[in-house]
């Protein structure tokens, strides 16, 4: 069976991103590891990475930017977001994990776990955890 891969995007030495990429290599998954802080996104790269989406899903609201450039009050235009990102990388939330079709953004594990198909323990997903999981949910429609 080919391993699971993912881009993993952090910034920097961050506590929790660490904590997050132990936790999805420890379930099977192999990680393509960029630090932004030592080889910074481009403006192609942003565009390409926010596509249509809403701004405020990649806005890291904890930066000292953040209240810096006033993004708590009122989000520039699309353009100017996407560019101080660019020149801030510390306005992005991460980490930023992507596969070839999904991507999440942050440190919930469930959300993790279920987009890379991992136990939510942080181990390999196996066909009985698959099963047990489909059991419940069977279970949980007939008794309402």
């Amino acid at each position: 069976m080919v391993p699971k891969r993912a881009q993993f995007l952090t910034y920097g030495s961050d506590g929790q991103c660490a904590d997050i990429r132990k936790f999805i290599e420890d379930g099977g998954v192999l990680l393509d590891i960029r630090d932004i802080e030592k080889k910074p996104l481009t403006m192609e790269e942003v565009n390409a990475l926010v596509g249509y989406l809403d701004l405020n899903h990649f806005l890291n609201p904890m930066s000292p930017s953040f209240d810096k450039h006033g993004l708590d009050k009122e989000l520039p235009p699309r353009d100017e977001v996407i560019a101080m990102i660019v020149k801030d990388h510390t306005l992005l939330r991460r980490p930023i994990i992507r596969t070839n079709r999904l991507f999440t953004i942050g440190c919930d594990k469930r959300k993790i776990a279920e987009m890379l198909q991992i136990s939510p323990n942080g181990k390999p997903s196996t066909d009985d955890d698959k099963d047990n999981g489909q059991n419940k949910r069977e279970a949980a429609n007939t008794a309402g």
